[in-house]
């Protein structure tokens, strides 16, 4: 199984080193997408606390992302889903609706 990797991060205009969002097209036809925070990132939202919580409960949890990595460099996270890829399957909670436009049209394999 091949997969494609797009990190939003690459196609921004300002750095981004602490969160992304990923497509992941696999030579199957499936896609996924994914939110990803490094490490450090993590502090940073704890202190923020979860943005859909009522105040009383705003810092006693958070909604996780779907992938926490030690940094947002396409070295680390082709690493990382590789290893996920070859070990089993990415999250169906990631997987992509089929009428989901695509993020690359170039990513898809035919």
């Amino acid at each position: 199984m091949e997969a494609r990797i797009w990190i939003e991060a690459e196609h921004l205009a300002e750095d981004v080193d602490d969160f992304c969002n990923v497509a992941v097209y696999l030579s199957t036809g499936e896609r996924y997408a994914l939110n990803v925070w490094t490490f450090d990132f993590f502090e940073v939202a704890r202190a923020d606390g979860e943005m859909h919580a009522s105040l009383p409960v705003k810092h006693l949890y958070m909604h996780p992302p779907d992938l926490f990595v030690e940094d947002l460099s396409r070295e680390t996270i082709e690493k990382v889903l590789i290893d996920i890829l070859e070990r089993g399957r990415l999250p169906a909670s990631c997987l992509m609706p089929i009428e989901a436009p695509d993020v690359d049209p170039g990513l898809r394999f035919n």
